[in-house]
């Protein structure tokens, strides 16, 4: 094990997610681009603290730098991952002048994913006796990437995962900005990360928070509009704004 290793979080896998750890491995192949797991088990990760899951998956999301080989490319040689469902989002290094022209849902997509890759850091993941490190988005990183789902999904994921959307990205707020460091993280990011952001949750969340809270409740969120508003206020206002 490296000193990197070594120093990194250990985290022990909520039992209904443990068949992803040799999965996961998959994540440490020479030969891979950089990467960065995102969407749903990352949630988990950065959540898990007891033997439940945050919201069980079965699914690998990744985000890559492109590159060749790609990602999937690599990745899809590797019969660890067979049977696993995999999403591999591709990123390039991008600069606010770079996004010029673009229109706020592709300016949070592009920029979003990027920098989740950009700010992940390595985890320690165990399960039954084994362990294997790799690239976790942060909760800033994954709030980023996640409010571009809330905010610009498609029809059917919205329709679809709407639910399970919100309540990660509250219950990662919840955790981890009780003292608005992932505001401030996101508030200092590159390319407006912090005013998209804010333009998502004042949008899909402060507009309508009863809406919200029973949006949630499917995914097994139940929030009551109280809860919700403590946690959602505070972080948008500490964020940019259009104004």
């Amino acid at each position: 094990m490296s000193g990197a290793d070594a120093e990194a979080p250990l985290v022990a896998l909520p039992t209904a997610l443990a068949s992803l750890l040799d999965a996961l491995g998959a994540l440490t192949a020479p030969d891979l681009p950089d990467v960065a797991v995102v969407g749903g088990i990352a949630v988990n990760i950065r959540l898990a603290t007891s033997s439940t899951a945050h919201r069980a998956t079965s699914d690998i999301d990744v985000v890559a730098h492109a590159e060749l080989p790609t990602a999937l490319e690599v990745l899809s040689r590797d019969a660890r991952l067979a049977g696993v469902q995999l999403d591999v989002i591709e990123t390039q290094p991008i600069t606010d002048d770079e996004l010029d022209g673009f229109d706020d849902g592709n300016k949070l997509f592009l920029a979003g994913h990027r920098w989740a890759l950009d700010t992940a850091a390595p985890v320690r993941l165990a399960a039954g006796g084994s362990t294997v490190t790799v690239p976790v988005a942060t909760a800033a990183g994954l709030i980023a990437a996640k409010s571009h789902a809330l905010g610009y999904g498609r029809p059917q994921r919205r329709a679809t995962k709407r639910g399970g959307d919100l309540y990660d990205v509250f219950r990662l707020l919840e955790v981890f900005d009780a003292r608005g460091s992932v505001a401030a993280e996101l508030a200092a990011a590159p390319c407006e990360l912090g005013r998209l952001v804010a333009g998502v949750v004042r949008a899909e969340v402060l507009a309508s928070p009863a809406r919200t809270a029973r949006d949630m409740v499917d995914a097994g969120g139940a929030v009551t509009v109280e809860r919700l508003l403590d946690v959602f206020e505070p972080f948008v206002d500490a964020l940019p704004s259009n104004a």
